[in-house]
């Protein structure tokens, strides 16, 4: 059902594959998918199953309108099941449990019926939540929207789920009340998993900005909720924002908030944070940093403890036309358009950046690639690559698989028409037999 796989690329288009076609596909530690419709599909995230692969993602047609969508594979990429449409909305994460898994996205609502509302209000978000089994059935659903005053035409969006020790959702979103002057601010919803009844809800407006959090939330191992967001200010072209991570108790305020770049002027937003391999060594931020006008865009990363403390020092800048041997940049140096888009720790204690680089006459394989840096646990360099071809390619998610490998999952647009990849390559980023 709508599904193309390849292997190789399109006659090689895609990669240069190495020896991959030399290896029968059982023997394949590592293979490309594409999974395209007549519409546009863009990738959100694949997680790992026992048996294969969950892959999220949206859909969005022809009129305008925007679905969620998820594949179900086996260990080779291959479905198993129908896709599953969830329409009327968007999904933003995933969260895989024993019997199943939940995804958290926008439900988007046409709001035509109202006389008094300008342009921009004409739509309305609510969040929305899934609980599936692995099947692909829903589950339970619940929607969460401004019931007490729907006239105040308030956006929830659904950005990103965990579980707590209990078994507990917990759902992090932001809020934004109707009005020109509004900010748009974080809220932490935690619901039993049962019927998903809600434990407590907390909204936090701490600074007059907007709030950009990333599409993860975790639980630290002292059962506190922490995450990173971009604390934004727009004014006409230029917009400048600083790096915030929220550390909170359950049903609390803040604990911790350790920020950075807050004293100078750029664009900094953070796009994943993940936890390293040992609980001991915290967590690890990917981002993108641009001056205030959104030039000179850099892959940005930096460490923090498992207390939601800044790591003073560990900040890193990269760009994807440099070399192994120099591949950090100093803040706004940038001979490549770079974004900083997904993390994963590595069992060696480093992690692995994902992004992507803009082609240069010096680097690249056409449009967009996808740029890959391996960093030890200090954030040292330990091999960049990019992996790509003559279309746009952007990587939403990445993953550390079972067998040390790597599990990549974005978007690939050719010719205007956009489709879902995943690839598996091995532990160097390589796509090998």
């Amino acid at each position: 059902m709508r599904v193309r796989i390849i292997l190789c690329g399109l006659g090689l288009y895609f990669w240069g594959c190495n020896n991959i076609e030399d290896a029968s596909p059982s023997d394949r530690s590592t293979f490309m998918h594409f999974y395209e419709a007549p519409h546009n599909l863009y990738g959100v995230q694949a997680e790992p199953l026992a048996d294969g692969y969950i892959i999220v993602g949206n859909e969005l047609l022809a009129n305008g309108n925007q679905n969620g969508y998820i594949i179900r594979t086996d260990s080779r990429g291959q479905r198993v099941a129908d896709d599953v449409v969830l329409e009327g909305g968007s999904i933003s994460d995933v969260k895989v449990t024993a019997d199943g898994y939940y995804v958290i996205g926008d439900s988007i609502k046409s709001n035509l019926e109202s006389g008094d509302v300008s342009v921009f209000d004409l739509v309305v978000y609510s969040a929305r939540l899934f609980k599936l089994d692995l099947n692909g059935n829903i589950v339970k659903k619940l929607v969460i929207a401004d019931r007490e005053n729907a006239t105040n035409m308030t956006d929830i969006h659904g950005g990103a789920l965990t579980l707590n020790e209990q078994g507990q959702v917990v759902v992090l979103g932001t809020l934004r009340k109707a009005g020109a002057a509004t900010t748009e601010n974080p809220y932490l919803t935690v619901l039993e998993p049962q019927g998903l009844n809600t434990v407590w809800t907390r909204t936090y407006d701490v600074l007059e900005r907007d709030y950009v959090n990333t599409r993860a939330v975790h639980v630290a191992p002292s059962g506190t909720i922490i995450w990173a967001t971009a604390l934004l200010r727009e004014n006409q072209n230029f917009s400048r924002s600083f790096l915030g991570i929220p550390y909170i108790q359950e049903n609390s305020t803040f604990e911790n908030f350790a920020q950075f770049g807050e004293q100078t002027e750029q664009q900094l937003y953070a796009h994943d944070i993940q936890p390293a391999a040992s609980a001991t060594s915290g967590f690890g931020v990917i981002g993108t940093y641009a001056t205030p006008t959104g030039a000179n865009a850099n892959m940005f990363f930096l460490r923090v403890t498992q207390t939601g403390g800044i790591i003073p020092g560990s900040e890193r800048y990269f760009d994807g036309i440099l070399s192994a041997e120099n591949a950090t940049v100093g803040e706004g140096d940038s001979q490549s358009e770079d974004t900083g888009d997904a993390l994963t720790a590595t069992r060696d204690g480093g992690f692995v950046l994902a992004g992507s680089m803009l082609t240069t006459p010096a680097r690249g394989k056409g449009g967009k690639d996808i740029f890959l840096v391996k960093v030890d646990a200090f954030g040292n360099v330990l091999w960049n690559k990019i992996l790509g071809g003559t279309g746009n390619e952007t990587v939403s998610s990445i993953r550390e698989t079972a067998d040390g490998g790597l599990l990549l999952c974005g978007a690939n647009e050719v010719s205007g028409l956009s489709s879902i990849f995943i690839i598996k390559t091995d532990a160097n980023g390589e796509l090998t037999q």
